[in-house]
């Protein structure tokens, strides 16, 4: 009878760490809810706070083209046939832009981590983010490790995530600067080092800088406006590769993105 007794006593126990357990992982899953709920909203409305002026920009100057097409000069209509091209162009970048980001809230999202020539990758990256910098005479250079790096990670993605940095250090960065580009290779992790000369984030804003839509500067030195998704993607993208992102930024000094990823996730 005793024993009978303990053993109901010990699956009574049991039982209640269960529920405890339960309840914990309801209350997580009822947060990451509210947490998906918040971003949609927030999300819902960006949308309509960037995308209210430029669409009713366009369609004021399309209006009013119509309306007086006949007594129209040709230098006055093209400057506003390219001013409903810039607002058309914002919109439709803002859109493939949450479009993007939208992609990564998704939980089954798969990553493809296959086994290659990190050296390589980077190389390639690199190369496409020169066309960019060209556009303002900056310079890329970059120091890579003489032994090749060689491990698991989605190149696709990783590409977007790291194109991000350099395309924001070149957006922040004037004219005829340069941009350094390090590949530091450790035992067991690997670090991309980015730095500029750019115009660099406060100390109050340093740790805002990966929040969705937040932006330091909404228009850059070249008035390209920011949308404020480009660091946020690249946090997810490096965060399912097992790494993290750093900053370190003195304003009018310029700014130093480190990415650290390990040669062996075990999540991948």
């Amino acid at each position: 009878m005793k024993k009978d007794n303990e053993s109901l006593e010990k699956r009574s126990e049991e039982l209640e760490d269960k529920i405890v357990e339960l309840s914990l992982k309801l209350k997580n899953k009822e947060k990451e809810l509210n947490d998906i709920v918040e971003l949609n909203n927030l999300i819902f409305k960006k949308l309509i706070h960037n995308l209210k002026n430029p669409v009713g920009v366009s369609f004021s100057f399309s209006e009013m083209i119509l309306e007086s097409l006949p007594n129209y000069s040709p230098d006055k209509l093209q400057k506003h046939i390219e001013i409903i091209k810039n607002s058309s162009d914002f919109s439709l970048k803002f859109l493939n832009k949450l479009a993007d980001y939208s992609r990564y809230q998704l939980p089954q999202l798969n990553f493809n981590f296959q086994h290659q020539n990190f050296n390589k990758f980077i190389i390639d990256v690199i190369e496409k983010a020169e066309q960019l910098a060209a556009k303002k005479n900056i310079t890329i250079q970059y120091n890579l490790p003489n032994s090749s790096i060689d491990f698991k990670f989605d190149r696709t993605e990783l590409e977007i995530a790291i194109l991000n940095i350099i395309q924001n250090a070149i957006r922040y960065s004037s004219e005829n600067t340069n941009i350094q580009i390090e590949v530091v290779n450790n035992q067991l992790e690997i670090e991309i080092i980015i730095s500029d000369n750019g115009m660099g984030i406060d100390e109050d804003n340093k740790y805002l800088i990966f929040n969705e839509f937040f932006v330091v500067n909404t228009y850059s030195d070249d008035k390209i406006k920011c949308i404020g998704l480009g660091l946020p993607i690249a946090q997810k993208i490096v965060k399912r590769h097992g790494g993290k992102i750093t900053v370190n930024s003195e304003l009018h000094v310029g700014s130093v993105f480190t990415i650290t990823l390990p040669k062996d996730h075990k999540n991948l």
